[in-house]
């Protein structure tokens, strides 16, 4: 049987040394894992930042918009309402001169009782405008909430991402290949 030239001491001394290597090597390699998924974390953390970023800026574009929908339309009903004071005024201003009776002040009567017809026509059409408008919102906000819930829903999927690294490795190998200088052209002697 072979016998080794230690002596005992050497031995214990050489198993201790064996298990702290082995200890030092588990904790390094807890150390290396540890930062690595630290790193994968705040790459995640960053990617759903990014998306929300994105989601946030598409719906304060889309909000941005549909009130200046809102305010455009209400300048147009207050000009209207306007409108048909002033034709109102008009009017009144036009019942004096016509108090006599007659035709004149029939007419003037009819061109009154008109006027309070298209202004309940035109309230009831303003006020189908407002509900339109109202509905057209709430359909606009909610697939604004669908397409922020699909886009993200998008931007989780694995695929996506492994495909979106793999154009990222591309370019970045094409732009290194751009970078390097060009090696200068050979002549040939004849």
């Amino acid at each position: 049987m072979p016998h080794l030239p230690y002596n005992t001491m050497e031995i214990v001394l050489f198993c201790a040394a064996a298990v702290v290597l082995l200890f030092l090597g588990y904790r390094f390699g807890r150390l290396v894992g540890g930062m690595s998924a630290s790193k994968r974390i705040s790459e995640k953390e960053q990617e759903l930042f990014t998306a929300q970023k994105g989601f946030k800026n598409l719906y304060e574009q889309e909000l941005s918009t549909l009130r200046a929908t809102n305010e455009q339309l209400k300048a147009q009903g207050e000009a209207l309402t306007h409108r048909v004071e002033e034709y109102r005024k008009k009017a009144a201003g036009y019942g004096g001169l016509f108090s006599s009776g007659g035709k004149r002040a029939d007419a003037m009567y009819a061109l009154l009782l008109e006027n309070e017809a298209l202004e309940e026509a035109l309230y009831s059409q303003n006020e189908k405008l407002r509900q339109e408008r109202t509905e057209a919102l709430k359909e606009t906000l909610r697939s604004t909430g669908y397409r922020r819930v699909l886009m993200s829903q998008l931007l989780n999927d694995e695929r996506i991402k492994a495909y979106v690294a793999e154009i990222l490795d591309e370019k970045k190998l094409s732009n290194e290949a751009t970078e390097r200088p060009a090696l200068p052209a050979q002549t040939e002697a004849t």
